[in-house]
């Protein structure tokens, strides 16, 4: 009987309950991102979804709310311990979740960047929060170990869901009801829906937090004036520097492989697969036009600015006829014809407007139509792209979906180790010498061959790499002192994890690849993601073996 172990409370179920749905949203908000960025972003600008200006600012929107992630996530840490987890996690997921819910609505590029970055922030505070509130609410170590394992699997649940429901969303967007929006802006993006259903946290989150407690041990000790005021530096005092340093440069190894060859592995790897040969030479010389074509609008581009300053309300027709375009080209592709004649009465309604507005400003009008006739040849070439780029999405799309699943079972398998004698350090190798053993072969030889053992291998890097993530989430609130626990928590998992190790993107596509041999982009994304991600984990690998093993399972 002395073995026995005592039931889960009601109220530790509640707890479980808040921490998984805590860390399916975390993921499913940062996946969100690839989803909705290139077609937000291509709105908000008014250009075309493939003009180089929609690359280039999807790039610095992921590196921008990256940078922003760790930066204020470090802070949010200090706050964890200063003011407690309960409330530091909770604000933390309303944060994330109101967010997109105000980036939906957004109207500029730098609204809805900055509505990402703050979702970055409350998913990278959130995080630490809730590993620190769950490690001190658990005081039976073997209970610790199967919430904290079993909780973090959600979170690969999260990269499934999230793509579930945006293809559900793209689906059904002309059927959901219109947004409120400026007549500027399409109300029925789908990528607004998307972004709306990012509130789904605050809301199941808000009926269940007033019945679940603070951490305990550290309200007593801040009841009693016991609790000591963290600090960074001392992180770096004596006693902490070797485990502050070892666990912020094993996350940023971490963090490296997932973002220098695991992220990169859908879009920017995916399409070079040999299967997919044939609708890549298909679609070059439609690139190659389309690259011409936005060159063009390039130099139409200042011409027509002037124009809209000269004439007054030239921009809301423009926008007008160029959202009336697009939804004549559905309803042609559906077959509507009432649905077509309502839009081509509405087109020449805008036209007369045009020509009264322009009436004296005939220079105004002409830039305009020429500006018109380029976009409407980039939007005859992008419904030729359509179908062959539709593929070549779908198989990455597959290959994401094995990657989310790979970290699934990878974070499962990981919470039934946590129950085992195993070492810290010994554990950490379990994954890391399979992923170091397996990416070059994935990279260099499945990625030659195609087909299922690619996206098998694809599977097993997963499950190596994410299941690390989950073992951070066990190990760091054990190796600080509980005044120092969310802090050092964060400085591992954001300076090291997501400001250090999601740098490895730029690394990758930037710097090794332009070095790399082949034939193609893909070819040597492929080889460099081989480079980084081999050398993220070697390093890991001999981090590990400085790893200090936990003290005994105490809230000391």
């Amino acid at each position: 009987m002395e073995n026995q172990r005592p039931a889960f409370t009601r109220t530790q179920w509640l707890i479980v309950i808040i921490a998984a749905i805590g860390f399916l949203f975390d993921t499913y908000e940062l996946l969100m991102t690839p989803l909705i960025g290139v077609p937000a972003i291509a709105e908000l600008l008014q250009l075309p979804q493939n003009h180089p200006s929609v690359t280039e600012w999807t790039g610095r929107m992921l590196w921008i709310t990256a940078l922003c992630g760790g930066t204020f996530g470090l802070m949010g840490g200090w706050l964890i311990d200063r003011f407690g987890r309960k409330r530091i996690m909770a604000l933390s997921i309303f944060l994330y979740a109101f967010s997109p819910f105000a980036a939906a609505f957004a109207t500029t590029l730098k609204m809805f960047i900055a509505c990402r970055c703050l979702t970055f922030i409350g998913v990278c505070v959130e995080f630490v929060a809730a590993i620190t509130w769950l490690a001190e609410l658990f005081p039976d170590a073997r209970q610790k170990r199967i919430v904290l394992g079993s909780t973090q699997a959600f979170a690969s649940l999260g990269g499934l869901l999230v793509t579930r429901v945006n293809m559900w969303i793209v689906d059904h967007a002309a059927s959901l009801p219109a947004l409120s929006l400026p007549e500027l802006f399409a109300a029925h993006a789908s990528w607004r829906y998307a972004l709306l259903t990012g509130l789904l946290p605050a809301i199941l989150i808000a009926f269940l937090l007033p019945f679940v407690p603070e951490s305990q041990v550290w309200r007593d000790r801040r009841a009693a004036g016991t609790l000591r005021r963290p600090s960074f530096a001392q992180l770096f005092a004596p006693e902490l520097r070797r485990v502050t340093l070892v666990t912020a440069g094993l996350s940023a190894c971490a963090y490296a492989v997932a973002f220098g060859a695991l992220q990169l592995t859908p879009l920017r790897i995916a399409p070079g697969l040999p299967e997919l040969k044939d609708q890549r030479a298909a679609l070059k010389p439609l690139q190659e036009q389309a690259k011409e074509l936005n060159g063009k609008l390039d130099v139409i581009q200042p011409a027509f600015v002037q124009a809209t300053i000269d004439a007054p309300g030239l921009h809301s027709i423009a926008v007008q006829r160029a959202f009336n375009r697009k939804e004549f080209r559905a309803a042609k592709k559906d077959g509507d014809p009432a649905k077509i004649a309502a839009l081509d009465a509405k087109f020449k309604e805008l036209g007369a407007q045009l020509d009264q507005l322009t009436a004296d400003k005939p220079k105004a009008k002409l830039v305009l139509v020429e500006r018109e006739k380029v976009l409407k040849a980039l939007g005859d070439n992008r419904e030729q792209q359509d179908p062959l780029d539709k593929l070549v999405k779908e198989r990455g799309n597959t290959v994401q979906f094995y990657q989310e699943l790979g970290g699934l079972v990878g974070r499962i398998i990981l919470a039934v180790l946590l129950l085992t004698a195993i070492p810290r350090d010994r554990m950490l190798r379990i994954f890391i010498v399979p992923g170091l053993l397996m990416l070059p072969v994935v990279y260099n030889y499945f990625y030659t061959t195609g087909g299922a053992a690619f996206e098998w291998g694809i599977f097993v890097i997963g499950l190596c790499v994410v299941a690390q993530f989950s073992y951070f989430g066990e190990y760091l609130p054990k190796v600080f002192p509980l005044h120092l626990r969310g802090t050092g928590g964060s400085f591992a998992t954001n300076v090291g994890g997501r400001m250090i190790g999601t740098s490895a993107a730029v690394l990758t596509t930037n710097i090794v690849a332009p070095l790399m041999p082949g034939t193609s982009p893909y070819d040597k994304i492929a080889l460099a993601a081989t480079v980084v991600g081999a050398a993220a984990l070697i390093i890991g690998a001999m981090l590990s073996y400085m790893l200090p093993e936990p003290k005994a399972e105490t809230n000391e």
